[in-house]
């Protein structure tokens, strides 16, 4: 399988610098653009579906990736109707990713109670798959409750990968389970952008999660990351080729400085 090559979106390009850097991103061939998020913060931000369909108006074909959206921040069913919507006016290229969510500020300025984060989010995971293959839905658990709730256009099966990884675990995540049963792929952290040995070793222990959870290893994704140092292209070309061998399926460019797109694309791909 070829390494899909994408860029992370940087959020303190204007509108226009905006368009423009999407429209060449997908004119050099890149495969997807990753977009960030954060709904408080004092530094340049965006809230990644608003953003998403931003960047689907613009371009015709690239892949669009939340990485992540802080799913606890929304009602679930606001969510769901938002990520199908997006789904069918894009032609079926977005691809969500979903955390909890690491800033308790930013939980607590929203209204979520920092310790029902966790049991929210599995029960939101859920409720997402019914809301999208039900005709009439319905959920009942300790935090989300609904019934006979029905959205459409219904979409096609949206690519639901999970993040994780903070300063304080070295950039892994705290439930390899959770993301082995219940995602169909996962997006590293940016703390393990060019850290292959620590980013692989996390990879094998996924692999055996996936397998022990009875699930086709072959058709999870996996995400890595790339901060390229400008100069240095035999360094990326080498970087993305150990993050292919080590089990990645995806690997996005994590830098603001967008004079590298095509630079980088030639080196990967060269």
């Amino acid at each position: 399988m070829t390494l899909r090559l994408g860029w992370t979106v940087p959020t303190t390009l204007t509108p226009t610098g905006l368009r423009e850097f999407a429209v060449t991103a997908e004119s050099l061939g890149y495969d997807h653009l990753s977009v960030p998020e954060h709904l408080v913060s004092s530094a340049p931000a965006y809230e990644s579906l608003t953003l998403v369909a931003f960047l689907a108006a613009v371009t015709t074909r690239i892949e669009l990736a939340t990485a992540m959206t802080i799913l606890p921040h929304r009602p679930v069913v606001l969510a769901a109707k938002q990520a199908a919507q997006l789904a069918h006016l894009s032609g079926d290229r977005l691809r969500l990713g979903i955390a909890i969510g690491s800033d308790p500020a930013e939980s607590a300025a929203l209204g979520v109670a920092p310790g029902a984060r966790t049991a929210l989010f599995e029960e939101q995971i859920h409720a997402l798959r019914l809301l999208w293959t039900r005709p009439a839905a319905d959920f009942a658990g300790e935090h989300i409750a609904f019934s006979g709730v029905t959205l459409t256009p219904r979409p096609r099966p949206i690519p639901l990968w999970l993040g994780g990884g903070t300063l304080r675990t070295g950039g892994r995540p705290r439930s390899l389970h959770r993301i082995a049963t219940l995602a169909d792929g996962f997006t590293m952290s940016g703390l393990l952008a060019n850290r292959v040995n620590r980013g692989g070793a996390l990879i094998a222990d996924l692999r055996t999660a996936v397998t022990e959870a009875g699930r086709d290893w072959t058709t999870f994704g996996i995400e890595a990351r790339l901060h390229p140092t400008p100069g240095q292209p035999a360094t990326w070309r080498t970087l993305a080729h150990a993050w292919h061998a080590a089990g990645a399926t995806h690997l996005t460019v994590t830098t603001d400085d967008i004079a590298l797109l095509a630079p980088v694309r030639a080196a990967v791909r060269g």
